[in-house]
């Protein structure tokens, strides 16, 4: 069975010819994406073939990016995504989470520089801590330092705000090598989305 009309081979690099099993746990999935996007995310598709994968891959990027009681807004949950994203140059993340970030309220030109050089965009104080963060979350984790932390408090980051940083950086560190190593393609969806 095919994910409709599309197998693995079609998504990514690897070359699984049938469709992933019918499950319940991956149709909830499906539907809950495409209740909140309008489409299905391809790195979902191709996670469909390990179900117990895909819903704990799902349930922790929900759990990071859509925290209602969070300290962090969606904006910033999404410039942290997209900073990350950008470094890791994971087109499926960058054209996704641009998408969001101009969904909420972010200026498409605005939007548009965070992709190219987030150190050129009219960030806020708050906003720019977070960014220069998530960026050696990526690329130097094992020398952040307690006053990597003190920016972030400085900047008027809460507690709880610093943890939500840290596994947000974390979430989409992994979700973009996940996209990488196996070639998974971005949607056309995201890219044309909030324009």
């Amino acid at each position: 069975m095919a994910l409709n009309g599309k197998t693995a081979a079609g998504l990514s690099w690897l070359q699984l010819r049938n469709g992933p099993p019918s499950s319940a746990q991956t149709d909830a999935v499906f539907a809950a994406t495409r209740g909140r996007l309008g489409y299905v995310r391809n790195q979902q598709r191709v996670l469909a073939y390990k179900p117990a994968l895909l819903a704990a891959v799902t349930g922790l990027g929900d759990t990071v990016v859509r925290d209602e009681e969070g300290a962090l807004s969606p904006r910033e949950r999404e410039l942290i995504a997209l900073v990350v994203s950008v470094e890791n140059r994971c087109e499926p993340c960058v054209f996704g989470h641009a998408a969001a970030l101009r969904g909420h309220g972010g200026d498409p030109e605005w939007v548009a520089t965070i992709e190219v050089n987030y150190r050129r965009a009219d960030l806020t104080r708050r906003e720019r801590a977070l960014a220069d963060y998530a960026i050696k979350v990526t690329r130097a984790a094992a020398e952040i330092g307690p006053k990597d932390l003190e920016a972030l408090r400085d900047s008027g980051v809460p507690e709880q705000g610093i943890l939500e940083a840290a596994s947000i950086a974390a979430y989409f560190n992994f979700s973009n090598r996940l996209n990488s190593a196996l070639g998974i393609k971005a949607n056309v969806e995201a890219l044309q989305a909030n324009r």
